[in-house]
Parts: C-alpha cells; sequence; structure tokens
C-alpha cells in the first residue's frame, strides 16, 4: 500500500499536539472552523483506524503520531500497532514495518474454530493440523493427534518466521 507523504513537519507541529504516553492528538491551531482548538483530532475510519482530515486531505493518526515522535515520514512502511489495537497510538505501540509484516500481526479470524491462527482440525484425517503463511507460501507444520501439540508446533514456526513481529495476544 502506498501513502501519500505527509506534510512537513513542523507545519504539523504548529496544528498539532501529540502526547505518546496517552497517544492522544490534539489540535493547536485551527485549520479551518468546524475545528475546536484543544479537541482530539481523528475519527474511526471504518476501519478502526483514527483517522483526521487536513488541508483537504484525509491521515491515519497513527502516521502523523510516528512522523510527530520521531520525526521520519514512514513514506512506503506502514505503521504497525505492536498490541494489535488500531485506536491505540502511543508510541510505545508503534513500529515501522513492511505490509508484510504488518500481516504477521493480524488477529483471529472471525471464521477460526480452533482459537489459534494456523490451527485446524482435519476432519478427514481426524487430527489437528497446523501451517504457517510467510513470504507468500503456505508451510504445512504437521498432523497432531492433540490439539496442544499443534499449537506449540504453531508458535515455534511463529518465532522462526515473524520473529518480534509475531501476534502477542493469542498466547
Amino acid at each position: 500500500m502506498r501513502f501519500k507523504p505527509l506534510p512537513p513537519l513542523e507545519e504539523l507541529k504548529e496544528h498539532f499536539d501529540y502526547n505518546p504516553d496517552t497517544g492522544i492528538i490534539i489540535w493547536k491551531k485551527k485549520p479551518d472552523r468546524r475545528v475546536k482548538i484543544g479537541e482530539a483530532a481523528g475519527r474511526d475510519n471504518g476501519g478502526g483506524y483514527l483517522q483526521t482530515r487536513y488541508k483537504k486531505g484525509f491521515y491515519l493518526c497513527s502516521r502523523l503520531a510516528y512522523y510527530i515522535y520521531h520525526g521520519v515520514d514512514p513514506l512506503q512502511k506502514q505503521v504497525d500497532h505492536r498490541n494489535g489495537n488500531r485506536l491505540d497510538n502511543r508510541i510505545k505501540n508503534l513500529r515501522l514495518a513492511t505490509g508484510q509484516q504488518n500481516c504477521f500481526n493480524q488477529g483471529l479470524s472471525k471464521r477460526n474454530t480452533s482459537g489459534v491462527t494456523g490451527v485446524r482440525w482435519a476432519k478427514r484425517e481426524k487430527k489437528w493440523i497446523a501451517y504457517i503463511t510467510a513470504n507468500g507460501k503456505t508451510n504445512h507444520l504437521g498432523y497432531f493427534i492433540n490439539k496442544e501439540d499443534a499449537i506449540q508446533t504453531r508458535r515455534e514456526a511463529e518465532v522462526k518466521y515473524f520473529g518480534d513481529f509475531r501476534r502477542q495476544d493469542e498466547q
């Protein structure tokens, strides 16, 4: 996913104040009549991310927060939320990631029935199967009689393939 470059840092710091401990961005200066000084910038964009309108453009608050704090425009990188909560823009929760690394950190699918990503019941074999998708390839990790063994194998594969970008909250 490509993002448009953010406005100049000095300009953003003139209009926004970012609190890295709370993750909240507030307006310091009114860009138009609809904005109130001291009001939180950002509304849910329908996809679970906070987004704000500034100078006829829409910007994700996570990108603005990262840029204001670090002084580096993420450009082609994505800003990943470590804990998976897209509304949590505290600086300790934000990090730069490639699109693939960001996908490693996805939560549990609504369709999942095992309660663990990459583990499912194989009806025909009457066993649990573990798998992991990385680098565009799905890797079969094996069939298991015990669900716990399948989960353990999947967790070990996450460490190997995903490293620090693996999902932490499902464990």
